[in-house]
Order: structure tokens, then C-alpha cells, then sequence
């Protein structure tokens, strides 16, 4: 069984939040940790607790022991996950106390705990109702699966035990199959200071935060990448939320969750390039997220939309394109994603 990991113990893998190379190799230390519960005299580390670079930035630990908690939190192990500007795995440990899945440990506990942009509350992530966070099929990655993985492709086996536990529903109820003839407003972009804060107002509502390293998931700092100056990334955050994000608040009120903004890559994903969001109202049930979606379809100058399901709860992949959204007749303007890599085009489809 892996050993447990404690405040002080060393993560080994590599640091995004640099330029120029964009990602360096880097180690540093767990820098948080249980008040009140110890492992060979340090502060037993769970998951969310942090870490950090010898450089200065940090990251958070995303994964944990499936059955055994501290302070209602899964213990964290040699093994386990970072995510952040620190991308990596925990390295050192207790190697006199073993955790695992044994009864002593406490309840079954396997979940994710992040905050939402909105409140800062926290919002839990279990295993059957885990919102996957992906586009289109051919550029699904690491983090539409549970746990999810960012900086590296997902294993063989950790597919397979999120295909195992994956509970999307099955049962289409509805099919709208129409589209509109949309055009792509302007974009007077923002000058953003380079790097440019997080608390930087792209619109009304959002920050670049929000969209990027403050986002529930994928919290990712604003890069050049894929082609795009960082200004022009920061411009193309500007668009989305000020065309898309920002006429959902004034339809629906804040939205409760944004899970993937920007993302690290240099792929075709419009994640990569700062047009895209995912986003979940958690207290929704599936006719409302369906409803959600079909009013961005009827009304707004989106690039892409693509209703998700994936566990319990449905998310919406909307994208803009300040340079020129695809226009309506495209194969791939709209759809829905019924489960990982199955993909229904030019339908919209309301699901249990």
C-alpha cells in the first residue's frame, strides 16, 4: 500500500506558469496540511492541500486514498496527483504508515473538493456525478475522466475504471434539429498588461480569472500558445465572456460554476486558444441545462455549442470566435455529447 504523504514531503514533475520554455522541470515541497492530524510527527497531507516550486508557484493535490480520510478529507499518498502551475506527482512519504482501503480508515470517501469561481464554496465531485470537462472527440483529454489528469495523456487503466463507474444517461427524450443563420459581433480588445492579473475585468461579471488560473478545473494561467500572442488570448477571453458568458448572467444569474476556460495546449481545441468555456449550474436539473442550451442555440452569436453528459451532471461547451464564428449550417456548429467520444451533431438532445 503507498505510504502517506505529509506537510514538508516532495513533489517531483514540471512548472507551466513560466515563459519561454512555458514549462520547466520542478520539485518543491507540500506547504499545507491537517491542523490536528499527524503522521510520524508532520501534518498529514489530504487531498486539496498545496504545494510548491522552487520557483514560487503552487499547485494543489487532486487525488487521494479511496477509503481513508483526515478531516473528512482522502488522505494524500506517494503517488498521488498535483495540478496547477505544479503538475506532477507527491514522491516522498511516511513509509511506516501505509494507507490504503482498509476498514480503519474511516468511510468510503472518493471525491474531488474545489471551490466555485462565484462564492468560493466549496463544491464536491464524487465518482458518479463527476462533470467532465472535454470538447470534441478527437481532442478529449485527461480531464474528462475521473479523477482527471491534466499535463499528460490518461493511462490505459485510469480510462477504464472512469468508463467503469460512468453513469450517463441513455435516454433521449427530445431532438431539435433547427439553426440559425448567426453573425460575429466585433472585439474592441482590452490592453492587458502582460502577465495581466487575475482580478483584470474582461466584462461586467468576469475576470480573467474566472476563464483561466481561477476556473474550478483547469486552472491554468493565461500563455501564448497555439499560435496567440498572450494578448491575443486575453482578447479572445474578452469576447467570450462579453458575447456569450455575460448574456447567460443576464438571462439566468450568475453562473454558478465555470469548469475549463483556457487551458494549457497547443492542440486544435478551442480551450487552447481562450474561446471556450465549460459550464455547470449545479442546482439545474437536466430539462433547465437542456433549456440553458437550447437558448444560447436560439440566441446568441456563438462559435460552438455542445451539451454534455457525462455522471449526474450535464455541462454546456460553448465557444466564441472573435475572428469569425462558423456559421450555421456547419456540421459541427452544434451537438451533443451522450458519453466520452460518442458525439451527436446538429441535434440538441434532452436526456434523464
Amino acid at each position: 500500500m503507498p505510504a502517506s504523504s505529509r506537510l514538508t514531503d516532495i513533489w517531483v514533475g514540471i512548472c507551466c506558469c513560466h515563459s519561454n520554455p512555458t514549462c520547466i522541470p520542478m520539485s518543491g515541497p507540500i506547504i499545507t496540511s491537517s491542523a490536528n492530524h499527524v503522521s510520524l510527527g508532520l501534518g498529514q497531507a489530504r487531498l486539496t492541500d498545496m504545494t510548491i516550486g522552487g520557483c514560487g508557484h503552487t499547485g494543489t493535490i487532486v487525488t487521494g486514498a479511496p477509503t481513508c480520510v483526515t478531516n473528512s478529507l482522502p488522505k494524500a499518498r506517494i503517488g498521488e496527483m498535483v495540478t496547477g502551475c505544479n503538475i506532477g506527482n507527491v514522491v516522498t512519504g511516511n513509509t511506516t504508515h501505509e494507507v490504503g482501503n482498509s476498514s480503519t480508515c474511516g468511510p468510503t470517501v472518493s471525491s474531488l473538493v474545489f471551490s466555485t469561481v462565484e462564492k468560493g464554496t466549496p463544491v464536491t465531485y464524487t465518482e458518479v456525478d463527476f462533470g467532465n470537462v472535454d470538447d470534441e472527440s478527437e481532442i478529449d483529454d485527461g480531464l474528462n475522466i475521473f479523477p482527471p489528469v491534466e499535463g499528460r495523456p490518461p493511462s490505459a487503466s485510469e480510462i477504464q475504471r472512469s468508463n467503469d463507474i460512468d453513469v450517463s444517461p441513455t435516454n433521449t427524450i427530445e431532438i431539435d434539429s433547427s439553426a440559425v443563420q448567426v453573425t460575429t459581433p466585433p472585439v474592441s480588445c482590452l490592453s492587458a498588461p502582460e502577465p495581466t492579473p487575475d482580478s483584470f475585468q474582461l466584462s461586467t461579471n468576469f475576470t480573467l480569472g474566472d476563464v483561466s488560473s481561477q476556473a474550478v478545473l483547469s486552472r491554468t494561467p493565461v500563455r501564448a500558445q497555439a499560435g496567440f500572442t498572450y494578448q491575443e488570448i486575453v482578447c479572445n477571453l474578452q469576447g467570450l465572456c462579453e458575447n456569450i458568458l455575460e448574456a447567460l448572467v443576464a438571462q439566468y444569474g450568475n453562473i454558478q460554476i465555470i469548469t475549463s476556460g483556457f487551458r494549457a495546449g497547443s492542440g486544435s481545441s478551442q480551450h487552447h486558444r481562450g474561446q471556450a468555456s465549460d459550464i455547470q449550474y449545479l442546482n439545474y436539473t437536466n430539462q433547465q441545462v437542456y433549456e440553458v442550451a437550447q437558448f444560447i442555440k436560439d440566441n446568441l452569436n456563438y462559435d460552438q455549442l455542445i451539451l454534455e453528459y457525462g455522471g449526474h451532471r450535464p455541462w454546456i461547451h460553448v465557444s466564441f470566435n472573435r475572428a469569425g464564428n462558423r456559421d450555421s449550417s456547419a456540421s459541427n456548429k452544434f451537438g451533443t455529447r451522450i458519453s466520452a467520444g460518442n458525439y451527436v451533431w446538429r441535434e440538441l438532445r434532452y436526456m434523464t
